[in-house]
């Protein structure tokens, strides 16, 4: 029950709501007081309109200061009485809020969603002012998931709608500009991002925003140390790095410092970049930074400034062993590769070639991690952008019915025509998602197959760099008459061969033998040992999932009965339904283990084991996870059924592998028990059994 409030006390809150609001970015502290303050206010009053308006700015401020759950709870409540009030607008901006949140913890698909629908309701009530706020947050999300030309269209809307606006949202203006620079910086056009950073900048002192002011000057002196022009890149950054500290930025103290160091060594003012980078290392401890510090260190070790090459070389050392340390605690994969490839070039260059193989190898496999997920990245960011833009286009057919006044016959006739177009629809997404899964499973298969060879490669080429810089050695020999040496490297070389065409037969016998369960085949049965085929899916399924989840580990266990021998079977669709069933299994022994990471005392489990019984051979795939849950047992095997989160499976893999075991003559049925895990059991028959 709502109570009458007095007009004064109401006006008053207003106020503060008001002033609040518009501190938001500029100042966040006094904001939140300011918030805090209306929220008290509003509660001592029962005044609903101020109080949902105070936890939307103060959701906003836990934002920026990095406390997502907080935020969170603030936007719910918001958005509680926002719709209590039927006050479109005010939940359009919570809906922006939310999307901010889930931007921040990586779930990018659910923000620009939540940033559609927040267009959307802010386009139904005309206010003006916050579309630009929107286009922006939806060109950042854009420009986080990799896809600059989408992040590029929506941040340029953003400025025609903050223009349109008579420049009533400054701020989100300047910052707009601002990240229209930065895009255009990356994609290397440096007239076009000083233009936007310029632009953004005289926003920025206009209404001023000493910390944007800041960041403005920053990027625009970084454009002309790339361009090699060191004094105005000098020049701006000064001026950034003067600002930061008037401002207690720390974090803006330390970018600026960072690039005044850069340009020092560029003009081989050493110690005033060496005293600059102990600076920088300085602050970007005191504000928690390590990644930063691993880069810092990184840099230093590229640099020359010891007096004598011991002294160099112990220096590049020291500092590469810091970086080392520091990317080990963050997971930051490119500061691990970087500082890999540090002491590779480093240990080469002193002649220590078993380290420098060591560190060669390591970066082979990071480098090969980090291009895995590039292209994984790749594909989600086309999944995102494809089911995002498919949500925008929905909320506008939305918006249209809406605003639109058609007569019963007509809007009957509408219904009709989209009912059927979604049927046919609906009949084809079915076939493309199986043809999705099936190719899902032959991803799975090369993953494995990839990481597979790829040890056996690195040693080929590994061996062959090196016999290569031997042979300069004997030649050296041989040149001065030392023959013995010489005939000593020679032995080095052969060894190295040897070990080259061992290595090599080893790599192919692996494809031979994996490529034919990967490839897609004739769909003809043929006689197949289906211990060696259960293995190998094992191996490439766990490979497969490593190559995602580094930081994933399993016990496998295999007890393969020697008289199953050869039976009759399309060995690439037994391979695929064994491939479903590993992968589920792989997938909740990891979701287990999660949730228990904590707790400890759990080991993921796999087991695989076959056996010939009574006419029948028998595969079964069991693990230790949490079970099957009794009332959707009978559910498992049903078409597009799935326990996963939205995104991470299409409900087809175990309906899948239940059709291709019974085209075989066979049965797939399951064993489970809540919490101990689960156990699937393929029945084949084993009347063309080979033994």
């Amino acid at each position: 029950m709502l109570i009458e409030t007095d007009g004064g006390a109401r006006l008053e809150i207003d106020q503060i709501n008001q002033q609040a609001w518009d501190l938001r970015v500029s100042d966040s502290n006094k904001a939140f007081a300011l918030g805090k303050k209306a929220l008290s206010l509003s509660e001592n009053i029962i005044y609903i309109k101020g109080k949902a308006e105070a936890l939307r700015t103060l959701g906003l401020c836990h934002v920026r200061l990095s406390q997502n759950h907080e935020s969170q709870a603030c936007f719910e409540q918001a958005f509680e009485l926002f719709d209590a009030l039927n006050d479109t607008g005010g939940k359009g901006y919570v809906y922006t809020g939310f999307g901010i949140v889930q931007r921040n913890l990586g779930n990018y698909k659910s923000a620009l969603q939540l940033f559609f629908k927040s267009l959307e309701l802010i386009q139904e009530t005309k206010y003006a002012e916050v579309e630009p706020l929107v286009y922006y947050h939806l060109g950042i999300t854009y420009k986080y998931i990799g896809n600059l030309e989408q992040a590029l269209e929506y941040t340029l809307k953003s400025l025609a709608a903050s223009e349109k606006a008579n420049r009533l949202m400054g701020i989100v203006e300047a910052y707009t500009l601002n990240t229209l620079g930065t895009l255009y910086d990356e994609l290397g056009d440096f007239p076009h991002a000083l233009t936007y950073y310029d632009r953004g900048l005289a926003i920025r002192k206009e209404i001023g925003d000493k910390w944007g002011e800041a960041g403005s000057l920053d990027n625009i002196g970084n454009v002309y140390l790339k361009k090699g022009d060191h004094q105005r890149a000098t020049e701006f950054c000064g001026q950034s790095l003067a600002i930061a500290r008037d401002s207690g930025d720390k974090k803006g103290e330390a970018n600026s410092l960072f690039h005044l160091a850069v340009i020092g060594y560029a003009q081989n003012n050493y110690a005033a970049a060496v005293d600059a980078a102990k600076r920088i290392l300085s602050i970007r401890e005191e504000i928690g930074d390590k990644k930063g510090q691993a880069e810092i260190y990184l840099c230093m070790a590229d640099w020359k400034f010891a007096e004598s090459e011991k002294e160099q070389t112990e220096q590049r050392l020291k500092f590469l062993d810091r970086a080392l340390a520091l990317a080990k605690e963050t997971g930051a994969q490119d500061n691990l590769l970087n500082a890999h490839l540090g002491f590779y070039r480093l240990f080469k260059q002193e002649r220590e070639f078993e380290n420098a193989l060591v560190h060669l190898e390591k970066s082979n496999r990071l480098e090969k991690e980090i291009h895995s997920k590039a292209y994984n990245n790749k594909i989600l960011n086309l999944e995102i952008t494809h089911e995002a833009e498919q949500s925008k286009k929905e909320a506008e057919i939305y918006r249209l019915r809406n605003v639109e006044l058609v007569s019963l016959y007509e809007e009957s006739k509408k219904q009709k025509e989209e009912l059927q177009t979604a049927f046919t629809n609906l009949r084809s997404t079915q076939a493309q998602l199986i043809q999705s899964e099936k190719m899902a499973s032959l991803g799975e298969l090369t993953a494995g197959i990839a990481h597979e060879i790829q040890n056996p490669l690195n040693f080929v080429n590994n061996f062959s760099e090196v016999s290569n810089e031997l042979i300069d050695e004997m030649t050296e020999q041989l040149a001065i008459g030392n023959m013995q040496q010489a005939i000593g490297l020679a032995g080095n070389v052969k060894q190295n061969l040897e070990k080259i065409n061992h290595h090599g037969k080893r790599a192919d016998a692996i494809v031979k033998g994996m490529l034919q369960h990967s490839m897609a085949g004739s769909g003809q049965k043929e006689l197949t040992d289906i211990n060696a085929l259960a293995g190998e899916i094992l191996r490439l399924s766990y490979h497969g999932l490593r190559a995602k989840d580094k930081f994933f580990n399993a016990k496998l266990e295999t007890d393969f009965d020697p008289s199953c021998g050869k039976i009759d079977i399309i060995p690439q669709d037994i391979g695929r339904a064994l491939l479903n069933l590993i992968n589920n299994a792989f997938y909740f022994v990891n979701e287990k283990a999660k949730l228990r990471s904590t707790a400890g005392g759990y080991e993921p489990r796999v087991v695989v084991t076959t056996k010939k019984s009574g006419g029948k051979i028998e595969i079964k795939v069991g693990d230790n996870g949490n079970g099957i849950p009794q009332n959707i047992i009978d559910k498992i095997f049903q078409p597009f059924f799935t326990t996963k989160p939205t995104g991470q499976g299409t409900g087809l893999g175990l309906s899948l592998a239940y059709d291709i075991v019974k085209a075989h003559g066979g049965e797939l049925k399951v064993e489970t028990k809540e919490p101990e895990g689960s156990e699937f059991v393929i029945q084949l028959p084993a009347t063309s059994n080979i033994p």
